[in-house]
């Protein structure tokens, strides 16, 4: 087989055309996944704002939050929906970081790969130019 330019250049150009919709694909994946993620955070933090008043207002009914009373249950109540809104808060963001890295992670093994054909296409290319010079040469030398 001879070396054909135009071989070789509708190969690259069909790893860049791949690279470039992938890319795309992941990115508007990416762009969903954050979202969700800031969608989930509001979304618990409006429970969690609702949640607050209706926690103290039921200490109130039961006689342990007023202006006169201290309540250890009303104080270790609020610590304990203090507890776990910051446990859900760190959950959630540990699973949205998580999310991103495993994007970052695909993105790089996307460009890798682009790049690993690219070489080896520029290789292939290489290796056939050459065959084809030592082709030339024995034909020149009469073999």
């Amino acid at each position: 087989m001879a070396y054909n330019p135009a071989s070789y250049e509708a190969r690259r150009r069909g790893y860049m055309n791949d690279y470039a919709s992938t890319g795309a694909m992941n990115a508007y994946t990416q762009f969903l996944s954050q979202q969700r993620g800031q969608r989930d955070f509001a979304d618990m933090n409006k429970a969690y704002d609702k949640a607050a008043p209706q926690l103290v207002a039921s200490y109130g009914r039961r006689g342990l939050n007023s202006p006169n009373v201290g309540s250890g249950a009303f104080q270790q109540g609020l610590q304990d929906f203090a507890s776990e809104r910051v446990a859900k808060t760190a959950a959630a963001r540990q699973t949205l970081d998580t999310q991103n890295s495993m994007d970052a992670l695909q993105n790089k093994q996307l460009g890798d790969r682009y790049q690993q054909s690219l070489s080896d296409l520029e290789a292939e290319k290489a290796q056939q130019i050459a065959n084809d010079a030592q082709e030339l040469l024995k034909l020149r030398m009469g073999g």
